[in-house]
């Protein structure tokens, strides 16, 4: 029985010249868990090996997630991070080439922050070193942010990945 279970996802494209985007992927819990054993599920899933270089890029099922190597990233690869350092980490990203349009501000609003609010436990995806890159793709996205929500009253999971190509 597979421990997480895909569910939608959705994509939050700032269409403003900047080549910005937010992909949220939900999943649902199988079973109860640990936080590490979810994580660890999580990096073997195949939805996690997802370049972000296109629309379904996922389906290639490469041995890359964003910029990283698989075999770079582990359970240890996250770090807890609280609900306003994780708002923080996203509305910093989203606003750092001028004021957010009302759309795509409405849409971070509708979409991601109230995820991170009512998660029970929130993971950042550390910043981890050029020897995890990966050589072919690992240039190509720009900024990389990566929060892992996990919400308990709501059997949930949720990766929230913002970034540019």
């Amino acid at each position: 029985m597979e421990q997480l279970a895909f569910a939608s996802t959705t994509l939050v494209n700032f269409k403003d010249g900047t080549y910005r985007w937010v992909d949220v992927k939900h999943f649902r819990l199988a079973t109860p868990q640990d936080d590490e054993p979810l994580l660890t599920a999580l990096l073997s899933h195949q939805l996690y090996r997802d370049d972000y270089l296109g629309a379904d890029s996922w389906k290639d099922g490469g041995p890359v997630h964003g910029p990283y190597r698989l075999d770079a990233l582990s359970a240890a690869s996250f770090e807890e991070i609280g609900q306003e350092a994780a708002c923080a980490t996203i509305r910093t990203w989203a606003g750092r080439y001028a004021d957010l349009p009302e759309t795509i501000a409405h849409d971070l609003e509708a979409e991601v922050y109230p995820l991170i609010r009512a998660a029970t436990s929130r993971y950042r995806l550390r910043d981890l070193d050029e020897a995890a890159r990966d050589d072919d793709l690992g240039w190509i996205l720009g900024e990389f942010h990566e929060l892992v929500l996990i919400d308990r009253n709501e059997d949930s999971l949720t990766v929230i990945v913002a970034s540019d190509d």
